[in-house]
Order: structure tokens, then sequence, then C-alpha cells
């Protein structure tokens, strides 16, 4: 357990405070959390300092190289009835007598700000962290910081701060105003001095919740409120929001009318679906760093030479994602203008850094140095790993590599039709085969998933996943399974959207529906762009719009002509009077009569038939805890964080909702199974899927 601590005079000269100065450490690593029982022993180690006649000024660092960290909702947890909230000891603190400079040697963030804002003074390191990452998990600050920063910085400098969420550096706090000093060698020394000098002057104490010095921005204040504003109005997230109002108040208004707009948002917030949701994305990522870092028992194979089984469509991104981490790369293809194709890809990708100023010529060329393009396999004899990118290899092709690839060489596949067991199957060395699923979009999309099958040896799971690391992958390691995580989302959602069509909805409502609640695209420009002869699953023939559309040469993107018509490259598809016609004709040839439904109705159950999926998934194994499907619809189909991922979702519809939804569903589309058994042990116990992440 953390707590505060008063250090007295030694010999150790870095903490060597006179008789008349107090140094108090948040002492609770390796973040400084301010919980209860620190807030309580701070508290306490203040009122000592105000009431010992000996003690002339106070200086509050922490422990370790660390000040605090966390946000308003960390503290949360009650050890003790007794503590103060942080907003009391912030409080507390500004309205000492006698001088407070904290020291900040690391990073000062949310909560830690907000107590070092409460200081008379900061002193710090160049290279400390200081900043308010509130707005990050849909809340704002609520221990006055809110109030306290812009009186300190400016409006115009914390409208940007705080709506940001980002952090800043030592030297740019002092830049600011947010630092009062700078200091490289000694930050604790530095405070002390700067505490007795305070001390000695008898000058005012700046107290920040008080401070008039910082309102001469007047006119350009207002204009960048109103800009912000009129910003945020287009945001699905409150935060923002009520963000500028607690700003705009810090600085037009008396400090107790502002400091209460803040309570009420912080509470608001607090609340909100949309905080929860961030706040569960938030912790699940934290989850998910820490086991992506975490090294297994069996030692992984070493990886120089990466091979690549063609580079057309999401192989360019992996070829540069390798080559970006110091992989030399062979990229292998069956024909010279395939490979020509994908080659250029790759140069494309390192032209536009280079066009945007993010890399030199040279060291694009020092990069290229490492690629290898050939035709034919022949040349992946050399390599450590072979990824092969899919969805179209075949087992043909995975017999084939037998007789090219070296012993040990790892096959990692992104299959989506023919499952990992299948595909080691066709293979000599079955334990070298892992399914190995990255997502298009990779430099936002940065989810790996790992699928083995039950012959997949230990070392060759544990290359994969170090390659992953090295890509600077999020991983999710499946159960062994026909497909990942990523593709059963994928097909319920593509399953419970044809349903909405062929009840009544139009396609474009459908997409305008799933792009509001959070998806990047809807389902239908999500198959165009994907194609659909890539994405046709292995029941299509029930698919009926998709096979239907294939069967009439609408490939999607690809030939401009797929659920959308393209009528010219980069731009968004428009409604086509033949596709519309192609849906009435199945409407009719199932007996359907089209109905109206809202866009609240299809969100609800294209959400359901996606935590079915993944009630699925958990149930056979294939995916470990529910938070890890939310990680994958985030990280790896890029699912916004405000929807907290589909078992999330599902949470907060409830599990009883989603049942009866999915029930009904089954019976009208063979493609959406009845619900697993998990949601009916779930709901007799009264819980959600997140107890099932504990």
């Amino acid at each position: 357990m953390g707590h505060a601590d008063a250090i007295e005079p030694s010999d150790d000269p870095v903490r060597d405070a006179p008789d008349d100065i107090a140094v108090v450490v948040i002492d609770n690593p390796p973040h400084g959390a301010l919980t209860p029982s620190v807030r309580l022993e701070l508290a306490n180690k203040f009122k000592e300092a105000a009431a010992n006649p000996s003690c002339r000024a106070v200086v509050l660092t922490g422990r370790d190289g660390a000040f605090a960290m966390g946000t308003g909702i960390d503290l949360g947890s009650a050890d003790t009835t007794d503590a103060p909230s942080l907003a009391a000891l912030c409080d507390q603190i500004e309205g000492m007598e006698k001088p407070v400079v904290a020291a900040i040697s690391g990073a000062a963030l949310g909560n830690g700000l907000e107590i070092a804002l409460a200081a008379h003074a900061r002193v710090a390191h160049p290279d400390a962290r200081l900043g308010a990452p509130e707005i990050t998990i849909g809340i704002v600050p609520g221990a006055g910081g809110t109030q306290r920063l812009p009186k300190v910085i400016g409006g115009l400098a914390a409208l940007k701060m705080l709506l940001s969420g980002r952090s800043v550096n030592g030297t740019s706090a002092r830049k600011l105003g947010l630092v009062d000093r700078l200091e490289e060698d000694d930050v604790l020394a530095a405070a002390i001095a700067e505490a007795r000098a305070r001390a000695d002057s008898g000058a005012p104490l700046t107290r920040s919740g008080t401070r008039r010095d910082r309102l001469g921005e007047g006119q350009g204040f207002l204009e960048a409120v109103a800009e912000h504003r009129r910003i945020a109005a287009t945001s699905p997230l409150d935060a923002p929001l009520r963000l500028i109002e607690c700003i705009e108040a810090a600085l037009l208004l008396p400090y107790e009318i502002g400091r209460g707009l803040e309570a009420a948002a912080f509470e608001d917030l607090v609340a909100s679906d949309h905080s929860r949701a961030l706040r569960h994305v938030f912790a699940a990522d934290r989850r998910l760093a820490q086991a992506s870092s975490e090294v297994g028992r069996t030692p992984s194979r070493p990886v120089g030479t990466i091979g690549l089984i063609g580079a057309r469509g999401i192989g360019s991104e992996i070829a540069v994602a390798c080559l970006d981490a110091g992989f030399s790369v062979t990229v292998a293809e069956r024909s010279d203008e395939a490979l020509e194709a994908g080659v250029m890809r790759i140069i494309e990708h390192y032209d536009a850094r280079v066009a945007a100023g993010k890399m030199r010529d040279d060291a694009v060329e020092a990069t290229l140095d490492r690629l290898n393009a050939v035709c034919g396999f022949r040349t992946l004899a050399d390599a450590d790993v072979v990824i092969d990118p899919g969805p179209s290899v075949s087992k043909h092709l995975i017999s084939e590599l037998d007789s090219v690839l070296k012993a040990g060489a790892v096959l990692a596949t992104g299959s989506e039709h023919i499952d990992v067991a299948t595909l080691a199957a066709a293979t000599r060395r079955p334990s070298e085969v892992v399914g190995f699923r990255l997502f298009p979009g990779m430099q936002r999309n940065r989810m790996a998933e790992i699928i083995p099958s039950l012959t997949s040896s230990p070392r060759a799971i544990a290359t994969v996943r170090a390659l992953a690391r090295k890509l600077d992958r999020f991983v999710v390691e499946t159960g062994p399974g026909p497909v990942g995580i990523g593709q059963r989302i994928a097909e319920a959602l593509h399953a419970a959207a044809d349903l909405c069509v062929e009840e009544g909805a139009a396609i474009a409502q459908v997409d305008a529906a799933l792009q509001d609640w959070g998806l990047p695209l809807g389902s239908f420009a999500w198959r165009d762009s994907e194609g659909l002869a890539r994405l046709r699953s292995k029941d299509a023939g029930e698919d009926d719009l998709t096979t239907g559309l294939i069967e009439a040469g609408r490939l999607g993107r690809v030939n401009s002509r797929g659920f959308y018509a393209y009528e010219q490259r980069g731009r968004r598809g428009v409604e086509d009077t033949d596709v519309t016609a192609f849906v009435e004709d199945i409407r009719q040839s199932k007996g359907r009569k089209a109905r109206t439904l809202t866009d609240g109705e299809i969100r609800l159950r294209c959400v359901a038939a996606m935590a079915g999926a993944g009630a699925r998934a958990l149930a056979d194994g294939t995916a470990r805890a529910p938070s890890d499907i939310d990680m994958v619809a985030i990280h790896g189909l890029g699912f916004a964080r405000r929807t907290g991922g589909v078992m999330f979702a599902a949470d907060l519809i409830g599990l009883e909702q989603v049942q009866k939804l999915l029930t009904k569903m089954a019976g009208q589309s063979s493609r959406i199974p009845l619900p697993s058994p998990v949601f009916r042990d779930l709901i007799r116990a009264g819980q959600s899927f997140a107890a099932l992440d504990s």
C-alpha cells in the first residue's frame, strides 16, 4: 500500500533538507497513484507542516523519479473512509499559508498534474511529462484542473492541452508557464532552494485558482472557444463540449462557479456510456500491452529474413512494416506483372513519407536495399519466417513450399477461408504452420491475431509472437480453431446487415447507421473496399446478396461496381438502381415484405450478431476473454474506441435483450446461429461479459 512520507534531513545530499523545509514524498510505486490512503497521509503531512512553527515551506515530490499519475476514476476505491477527496486535498495544499513547491522529475499526469497545479510553484526536469489525459477516457479533470490550468498557462494553451489530452515535457511546460523553473541535475534540491527563497522573500503566495494575470487573451480566447465549440458539436462524445464550458468559466466566472461546473461535468461524464466504454478500452489496452510484451517460456527462433508471398493488398503494408522493423524482406510472386504491382505499392508507401517530410531519400534507399523481389518461390529458401497474407492461400501452395523452405522456417498464414489445421495437414511440416492475421490499415490497426492449430509447435508460436512484437503489434493469441476472432466478427456483421436489407432497410441506411455507431465503414462499403470475391465466406451459397453480385460481375471497388457504383477512384460510392432492383428480387423470392427499420434497430441487430459470434468464440475456446474480442474489433477492424468493442456493447444493451434478439434473427436467417449457452449462463448468474475478464 502506498503512503506519503516526510523525509527528515539526512546524509543523502539529494534529500538533505534544512530543518525549516518539510519534504513530503508521494510513495506509491510505480506511478504514485493518489489512492485514499495516500491522500489521507498527504493531508496529515500538510496539516503537520502548517501547524509546525519551525516549518517555513513544503516541497512535494515523488519517489524514484515518479511524481503522480492517474485520473479521477482511479480514486473510486475507498480503503479508508477518512480520506479527503483529491479536490479537497488540492484546496488544502493551495490554501497553505506557507509556500508549497512541487518537484517533478517524472510524470505528473491527470491527478498528478492536478496536485502539482495546487502547489504555489513547480520545479521540473526538462524530460518530465505533464498533462491531463482525462479527455481520452471521456471525462474532465475533477479536482479543479479545468479551473487552475487556464489561469496558469492561459485559456488558448489550456484549450489545446486539455482537449487533446497530450502531455508536454518539462521544457515545453516552462515555455507555457506551467513550470516555474527547470533543473537538469537535482530537481529536489532545486525545489528546496526555490521553497526557501519564496519563504525568505515574504512575497504573497501565487495561488493558481485565484490568478488573474493570464486574462489578457480577450477576443482571441473567445474566438478560439467558439471555434472549438463548433468542432466539438460534431463529436459523438459529450466530454469536449463540457470541457470547453469549464475552461471558458475558468477565465470568465468566479472560481467557485467554475468548480461547480467542473464537478457537475465530471459526475455526469463518469456515468455516461461513452466514458464507460473508453475506460473499458483503456484498461483492456493496458492488459493487452502487458500480455503482448511478456516473453514466454518457450524461446523463439532467430529471425533476420522475412519471406512474403505477394505484396498486393495488405501484402505491401506487411512488407513496409517488416522493413521498418529492420528485417530483410523477400517478396515472391508467380508472375512478373503481379510482382511489379506489389513492389510499386511498397515504393509508393515510402514516396509518400518523403513527400510528407517524414523520411529522407537516403534513408528510403537504405531501407529498400533490404528488399528483394523475385518471381517464383525458390529464393524463399533463406527466409526464417514466410508470411502468406492470404486470404486466397491454397493447400497446393502450402504443399509446394515444402520443397523450398529450410528446416525450422515458420509459415505464418493469413488465410481466412481455409483453416490453419487443414493447411498444416497439407505439408510435411505441420508443426511449423501458424495462423497469423494482420489487418488492413496497419498504421492505424495495430492488432495481430495468432491462430495456432493443434499441431503448431510452441517454438513456432513463440517465433510468430516475437515477430508481432517486433512489428509493434498488439497480440491476441486464440485457441486452435478454424478461423480467427476478426473474421468471425466480420462475417456476423455482414450477415446481420444483409438481413436488415432483406427486411426492408436501404443499403446506404445500414452503412450510415453503422458508421454513426462507430465503424470505419458500413458493412456494404467495407465489403466493396475489401473485394466481394475476397470476402465471400465458406457458406457463400447462402449469401444471396454477395453471391448474386459476384455472379453479375460486381466485385467492389476493384472494378468500380459492387454494392455501390464508384464513378471516380477514391470517391465514395453511390447507390445503384441495379442493386436496388436485385435486393427487391431477393426479398420477393424469400417472401419478405419490406418494412421500415430505424437506425437504432439496425445497430442493435448488428451488435447482437457480432456479440453472438464473440460468445461462440468464447464457448469453443477460440477467444480467451471478452476483452480480447473487443480489442480485435478496435485495434484490428477499426471500430471506434467509444463503442467499447462488441462484447462491451452487448453488456450495455443487456444480455437478456441480446439473447432474445439473436433468437429472433436466427429464425430469419440461416447465417445467424442461435445464441450460445454462454448467454444463458451469464444471465442466470446475474453477470455480464465483463465478469469473464476478471
